[in-house]
């Protein structure tokens, strides 16, 4: 008897499912495109725990007719393609017939339409891709899609996603790409029951910007709007002063298709050759419109990718057009640099109440907090208090006496024994302070400072992933609330926070942090972060007692030899080398 047999239609919907279902937000974006592909003027999203609990998508459109409805749950069944000619002009978003059925057979899922001319809509449920019901229910005009306890029959598929708040920032990235899309679309997204995104659909692109971006964002973009022999090229990019440490704030759509290029990625990055440091990237909002018959979209399963078939000219065009938009108009960004007004002086011990328990114990030292001695210090870029006790550590840091400084940024030093030490200043500080946090932390006591509210709005992916951790910051001494409209309010930080935290730290700080998925690994992402921000900086003039009490206070830490980033902090040079490198020996 031979080996090979023909799979069974649930296991290959399960297999396809694992090219087109890979988490949540692939879930969001199959359903929200059939809805554009209906005709819909106005599509509903809402989530709940990340999407693995529930989604649910409604729209407008045109519907379907009763006989459609089982169609549209088999494999390779649709309306947008006929034959293989059409593969070479793809004008819809979804064409593959696959995601209902793939969907739906690792889920609960349950689909209610009608078009406008039937008196009765359809619905149809399916579990684990068996149909459970078919029957006629009364709805409006347009289709309602809602997936429940995503994976439940694949809980392989469960370990591999990341935590809740991870899950719904991918949700709204993806939200955030369908809604700058189509402008004339009116859409909705609710997380948790909370209201996070809606648009008007009255076709104004900068009015989506503003909306999804924020209007901080949105003043720092210049319009572009460039005509090719092989493309057009409209949206918006950003001036140099809003560059990222990421790429997450560029969006490219391809004849309305949102897709990830590294071709157009590069080319937008060489057009801001000499205006942007190494590392930084810029902020864009592009659509470009090709021949269809130019660009291939079926290179991905996702269709998360496309390819041209001239990409050298595309690169080119491209690049030409973003160029021409920097003589256009003047490329000086808003400054905003805000001083924090702290309203009391008086260092507040944080309380963690109810949520101390959920303090992640791996990213503290062996030994309970009374075990630990502390470091007594003022919030200053230094600790005064150089008489204070040591920590008891196994490392062995020499004293030190500082002789100079140089370039006002690294401290020259002297050993009793005569070696010569250089220690990077910011280095160290970070040191010391990611010790001191990690001890108030463990202690319950961090120290934090109440400042007048400061305001920082966010896109909505940003919001809701700082919505997500709003508890883990406010543990941090970061306490933020709420305010409407993706916006927040700051008001305590750190007693150590002796500048303001900018938008562009805030943002980095949220973005970096919030993917870390274990609480644990945000902590500790967080307290370098944070040690980063609130150290002495290079090019920075100390006096002498400053350099002495950081010395002090260096030789106390865990680690004294490296930041909490693992980049050295301390060089030393022996006597002996000294003398061989001055030919004395």
């Amino acid at each position: 008897m031979g080996k090979i047999h023909v799979l069974d239609e649930i296991l290959a919907n399960k297999i396809a499912a694992g090219e087109v279902v890979e988490r949540p937000a692939a879930v969001i974006k199959e359903l929200v495109e059939n809805a554009i592909d209906a005709g819909a003027t106005r599509i509903d999203i809402s989530i709940t725990g990340g999407g693995l609990q529930l989604m649910r998508v409604v729209d407008n459109g045109s519907g379907m007719a009763e006989e459609d409805v089982p169609l549209a749950l088999q494999r390779h069944a649709t309306s947008k393609i006929s034959n293989a000619s059409d593969l070479t002009a793809i004008a819809t978003l979804g064409f593959r017939g696959e995601a209902l059925p793939s969907i739906a057979s690792v889920s609960r899922l349950r689909i209610t339409t009608k078009r406008a001319e039937d008196l009765a809509g359809t619905t149809a449920d399916v579990h684990g891709g068996k149909m459970v019901n078919l029957g006629e229910a009364g709805c409006p005009s347009g289709t309602e899609v809602r997936v429940e306890n995503l994976f439940y029959n694949t809980p392989a598929r469960l370990k591999f996603l990341k935590s809740e708040g991870a899950e719904t920032a991918r949700v709204t990235d993806i939200v955030q790409r369908l809604v700058l899309a189509w402008p004339e679309i009116s859409f909705s997204y609710t997380v948790n029951g909370r209201e996070q995104l809606v648009t008007a659909g009255n076709g104004n692109l900068e009015d989506v910007v503003h909306q999804v971006l924020g209007k901080t964002t949105a003043r720092q973009m210049i319009p572009l709007e460039w005509q090719g022999s092989l493309l057009a090229v409209k949206g918006f990019v950003s001036k140099p002063s809003l560059a990222r440490a990421n790429r997450n704030l560029q969006f490219f759509f391809v004849n309305k298709r949102s897709v990830r290029s590294p071709l157009l990625s590069d080319s937008l990055q060489t057009a801001y050759h000499t205006l942007l440091p190494r590392n930084r990237f810029p902020a864009a909002v592009v659509f470009i419109t090709a021949n269809q018959e130019e660009v291939d979209v079926n290179v991905h399963p996702a269709k998360r990718e496309v390819r041209f078939s001239q990409e050298r000219d595309v690169y080119r065009q491209f690049l030409t057009g973003v160029k021409s938009a920097f003589g256009d108009y003047s490329l000086i960004g808003d400054v905003y640099t805000p001083n924090y007004s702290v309203v009391s002086e008086k260092a507040t011990p944080i309380t963690f109440g109810e949520y101390a328990d959920k303090l992640p114990e791996q990213i503290f030292s062996a030994g309970s907090p009374s075990e630990q001695k502390s470091i007594e210090y003022e919030p200053t870029m230094y600790y005064e208090n150089k008489s204070a006790p040591l920590l008891t550590t196994q490392h062995t840091f020499p004293r030190l006496r500082p002789i100079g400084q140089h370039l006002a940024s690294y401290i020259l030093a002297q050993s009793d024994s005569g070696e010569l030490y250089i220690i990077d200043q910011h280095a160290a500080h970070e040191r010391i302070l990611y010790d001191a946090f990690k001890r108030d932390l463990a202690a319950g006591d961090m120290p934090v400072q109440e400042i007048l509210p400061q305001t920082f709005e966010l896109d909505a992916a940003e919001s809701a992933g700082l919505t997500a951790s709003l508890e883990l910051f406010a543990q941090l001494g970061l306490t933020f609330e709420p305010f409407g409209n993706n916006t927040f309010i700051l008001r305590t930080v750190p007693l150590f926070f002796r500048q303001c935290l900018t938008q562009e730290e805030i943002v980095e700080f949220i973005t970096t942090t919030v993917n870390q998925g274990e609480s644990a690994a945000l902590f500790e992402k967080a307290l370098q972060m944070m040690a980063c921000k609130a150290a002495v900086k290079a090019n920075q003039y100390m006096s002498k007692e400053e350099m002495e009490a950081l010395l002090h206070n260096l030789s106390g830490t865990e680690q004294p030899n490296t930041c909490p980033h693992g980049r050295p902090a301390v060089l030393v040079f022996s006597k002996e080398l000294l003398a061989r490198s001055f030919r004395r020996q």
